[in-house]
């Protein structure tokens, strides 16, 4: 028992690749756009603003309607690099279709620029083309929430950069502002906190019934999906061109959608990207040192308080196991099972490993494949069994199912 295991996400891609990938999409965006400003006409002194000047600096500030800046929301957050290309597109050849008075796709949009265009293509089909097939997809799969954050980052980058175009010198209309309990916010503030609530809700949908498709033993289904999630961005959008009223009321009713079911959905999204990320990490960086006696679990069924596919600590008291269930604003949910009258068996899966306890308690809790190399030591410290595999792997798909159903 004086054998260590791996601390859970100890091993795995550190938080700060990840924010580093954002982080560096975020730079080529906002250079991009800068390089197109330096290329404007230099803007005229302070003294030579007249009133029009004024008048069109605050109409570019306070002139994106919420229309305007909710409709694209939807489209982005099914592809949110297609979704960028589709407006930057629209802003550079749409003229005398799109929507004339929306900021977003005017001549002053930081959009209006072939290098932010032709950038967001060039990711769109980096992280797009390896979805198309079952092989390559859990890649692109584990990879794709920096896909969701780097696109809300954009189009927050967006925002303050169209807010800032019209330089320190020009005097504009004060902030509307909210007040919110002892807290005051101005309504932009408000509307970009909304606008990144929207894009990951709905991408989280998104994102669970890719897995779905995924796991379904159908070799032409994950390029169909991948087709149609393409063509519904790129409809919306044009939508969004045409009318942004309409568009909002479209990302308002998908929204909506969504929300009845995240919470559910939400759970499994956390357990798929960690299964994805996991066996991923595993291949290229395999776990080498031995930390803490404990590992990462989601309960297939809901055991005591904790429901199905919630992410849980399990590890090993004096009396028997300890299942710790994590939770933001309130004390962690943790279900004992005591040692006496029970029997725990650790599983190796085709993509998933399982811990069974049969006896005085029931349950079956999935564990990811980062910790294969340091199976002896789990059943060590945990005081489990270990038992034979029981992976098929000549139907590799439907095993894949069972596992993550």
């Amino acid at each position: 028992m004086n054998r260590l295991l791996p601390m859970p996400m100890s091993g795995r891609p550190p938080r700060w690749i990840s924010k580093s990938v954002v982080s560096l999409l975020l730079l080529l965006t906002v250079g991009s756009m800068l390089h197109a400003d330096e290329t404007k006409t230099p803007a005229p002194a302070v003294d030579s603003y007249s009133s029009t000047d004024v008048v069109a600096a605050q109409q570019l500030v306070h002139g994106m309607g919420v229309a305007d800046w909710l409709g694209p929301l939807a489209p982005v957050a099914l592809s949110p690099f297609f979704g960028i290309t589709c407006l930057s597109g629209m802003a550079i050849f749409g003229k005398g279709w799109v929507s004339a008075e929306n900021p977003f796709l005017g001549a002053t949009s930081p959009l209006n620029n072939p290098a932010v265009f032709w950038t967001f293509l060039a990711l769109t089909l980096v992280t797009s083309i390896p979805r198309f097939t079952k092989v390559s997809k859990p890649f692109a799969q584990a990879v794709d929430q920096v896909e969701a954050w780097a696109g809300i980052i954009t189009l927050l980058t967006l925002k303050v950069l169209m807010s800032a175009t019209t330089g320190s010198d020009v005097t504009v209309e004060a902030p509307e502002v909210v007040q919110l309990g002892v807290i005051s916010v101005t309504v932009d503030t408000l509307l970009m906190v909304a606008a990144a609530i929207n894009i990951f809700v709905i991408n989280t949908v998104k994102f669970f019934f890719e897995v779905l498709i995924w796991i379904t033993p159908v070799p032409a289904i994950d390029a169909v999906f991948e087709v149609a999630n393409k063509t519904a961005c790129a409809v919306l959008m044009a939508i969004y061109g045409f009318s942004p009223t309409i568009a909002t009321v479209i990302n308002l009713a998908m929204l909506a959608a969504c929300l009845v079911v995240f919470r559910w959905i939400y759970r499994r999204e956390v357990f798929f990207r960690t299964m994805l990320l996991d066996a991923v990490w595993a291949l290229i960086s395999p776990p080498k040192t031995q930390l803490r006696p404990e590992v990462v679990v989601f309960p297939v069924a809901t055991v005591g308080t904790v429901p199905a596919r919630s992410r849980c600590i399990l590890s090993r008291s004096e009396a028997g196991w300890l299942l710790t269930q994590c939770r933001l604003l309130r004390d962690d949910a943790v279900t004992k099972i005591p040692f006496d009258g029970c029997r725990a068996e650790l599983v190796t899966g085709y993509f998933t490993n399982s811990i069974r306890l049969s006896g005085s308690h029931t349950a079956e809790l999935t564990f990811s494949r980062w910790y294969n190399g340091q199976l002896p030591a789990l059943v060590e410290a945990l005081d489990v069994l270990a038992r034979e595999s029981d992976a098929d792997r000549s139907v590799p798909h439907s095993r894949l199912k069972t596992e993550l159903a």
